[in-house]
């Protein structure tokens, strides 16, 4: 996850994350859609070592504890390159898992224990070597729900751990959990070193010692944050680049301004309005990469209109996802197969959402409000294509009879009023995000009530939660190949969030940036980053 809840349960879970660009207006209609471009003939040469990067960044880093993220991908984002877990998603992009401090893993046949081999060569960035203790320490803080309340939802099931010796390290689970190699992939199961957090405590994470590529030289939280190359990593050769800047800056077109004056190489959360600018551009590359993300609109079902899946099902009927893509977003969107974005198991048998406003006023005929009703969606402040986007998604409800009142508020507030359900419709966050591949922890989100109720909606479907618990503790791919599918079809039945649109993440950069690729769930893999020399 993302960020997001809690107990606080994912407390960024979503938006985890995450937010793409801010600011600036939108492309004119028809705007090209960004093609993944071909390797820039400066970096043909192959990967150099040296150099220093800056990186302008939408979010800023706030914390670099792994387990107590307050500023979803701001601090995640960071924590990737500094941290590093047993296993980790492909840095290439795929949703496979490899290894990473671990080098070797076993799984028994009743999927409940997991055996790992650790890495001889693999250390901490002041050199000390890491160990099964550590190992030990920093999966049992992500084990414990009381310590891990971010991402409290993905310690379902950890028992146990126990050290064989110094290099085998062995977690057994209470039930089977077949995402648990996706659920300790990501930040919260981050390996740490135990005697130096608990000698420092809080003031460790002021200039942590990590297990990842980079290293941290300075931190002021929410203000700046500078690394150097770790090299004490296990995979020798990595890193390049010698330091990396993350300079925050929230507008758009500041990072924009920063990319195009040469003081950044790479930015982050170009908004749609921006994409001609930066093709425009001869020095600058950009960038688009899929990762699970999209803009949905969550029902609070604790009101009576809401609670109606006629209503629910007209909702998302009643949207033109295409012409939204096509006019505010520069056709950078994809209209979704599912309530989340494209995730494992996924089945193109699902049809997409369709637009079908004869549909969509049948079925306000059919529910308990035919006359209509009056209700309130909040959206973030700050973000000019939600102006376009809710008004272009008012005008099509007012057709069915729901007269929307657009309530603009700060992105913080939004998720106050979600997390605490006094929202009527919502986005929740600027954007929703998976913090996994799988689709298991949004599933339980929906379809699990004790969760987090619904993800914030009240929404309970016993078939629907029946079908998921069975899932997610399925040791079959065979049968989670065969089971979801149906769940993904029901809960697009079901609707408690209206997915608008999938949207991707949008970087740019210098021209003479190379091997600038992000992870399955959109961090940055910057070990695998250069700067090619440029021409004069």
């Amino acid at each position: 996850m993302g960020e997001r809840r809690g107990e606080l349960i994912a407390t960024l879970v979503v938006a985890a994350l995450m937010l793409t660009g801010c600011g600036g207006t939108a492309p004119e209609s028809g705007a090209k859609t960004v093609a993944k471009p071909v390797e820039q003939a400066a970096c043909k040469a192959g990967p150099v070592k040296g150099g220093s990067l800056v990186y302008a960044r939408q979010l800023a880093t706030v914390s670099l504890d792994p387990i107590a993220i307050r500023n979803s991908n701001g601090d995640i984002f960071a924590d990737g390159l500094i941290y590093e877990g047993l296993v980790q998603y492909d840095p290439s992009g795929s949703s496979k898992i490899v290894p990473g401090i671990a080098e070797s893993w076993a799984v028994s046949p009743d999927g409940l224990t997991y055996t790992f081999k650790l890495r001889s060569t693999a250390k901490f960035s002041n050199g000390d070597p890491i160990t099964a203790e550590d190992v030990k320490f920093s999966l049992d803080r992500f084990g414990n729900p009381n310590i891990n309340q971010v991402m409290g939802l993905l310690t379902n099931g950890y028992g146990s751990s126990k050290i064989v010796d110094p290099s085998t390290f062995v977690i057994t689970l209470t039930t089977p959990v077949p995402s648990f190699l996706d659920n300790i992939a990501i930040f919260p199961a981050f390996v740490v070193p135990k005697k130096l957090v608990e000698a420092k405590g809080d003031a460790f994470w002021a200039q942590p010692v990590g297990s990842g590529p980079f290293r941290v030289d300075s931190f002021t939280s929410g203000s700046n944050l500078k690394l150097s190359r770790n090299d004490n990593y296990w995979d020798a050769g990595k890193t390049y680049l010698d330091s990396v800047t993350f300079d925050f800056a929230s507008d758009s077109n500041a990072r924009l301004l920063s990319l195009v004056s040469g003081h950044a190489q790479m930015a982050d959360g170009m908004a749609p309005s921006q994409i001609t600018t930066v093709q425009s551009n001869k020095d600058l590359v950009l960038r688009s990469h899929d990762w699970p993300a999209w803009f949905g609109i969550f029902l609070n079902q604790k009101r009576p209109q809401l609670a109606d899946v006629k209503v629910r099902q007209a909702i998302a009927a009643a949207i033109d996802r295409d012409t939204i893509n096509k006019q505010i977003f520069g056709g950078l969107g994809t209209v979704s197969n599912s309530l989340f974005a494209k995730l494992r198991y996924d089945s193109d048998a699902v049809a997409p959402y369709t637009f079908d406003l004869d549909k969509a006023k049948s079925l306000m005929k059919e529910s308990k409000f035919p006359d209509g009703f009056s209700i309130k969606l909040e959206y973030p402040s700050g973000f000019d294509y939600y102006n376009q986007m809710t008004l272009a998604i008012k005008q099509s409800l007012s057709q069915i009879g729901v007269n929307v009142e657009l309530v603009k508020i700060d992105a913080n507030t939004m998720g106050d009023n979600l997390h605490a359900e006094t929202f009527d419709m919502s986005f929740g966050y600027p954007q929703t995000s998976s913090d996994v591949a799988v689709p298991d922890e949004y599933a339980a989100f929906f379809g699990v009530p004790e969760s987090n109720n619904g993800f914030y909606t009240s929404f309970k479907d016993p078939v629907i939660e029946a079908a998921v618990k069975t899932f997610t503790t399925a040791t079959s791919e065979t049968d989670r190949v065969k089971e979801w599918p149906v769940i993904q079809q029901m809960l697009m039945d079901a609707q408690p969030m209206v997915n608008v649109l999938n949207f991707p993440l949008i970087t740019a950069q210098a021209k003479n940036v190379c091997g600038a690729t992000v992870n399955a769930m959109g961090v940055d893999m910057l070990q695998h980053t250069w700067l090619a020399p440029v021409s004069k």
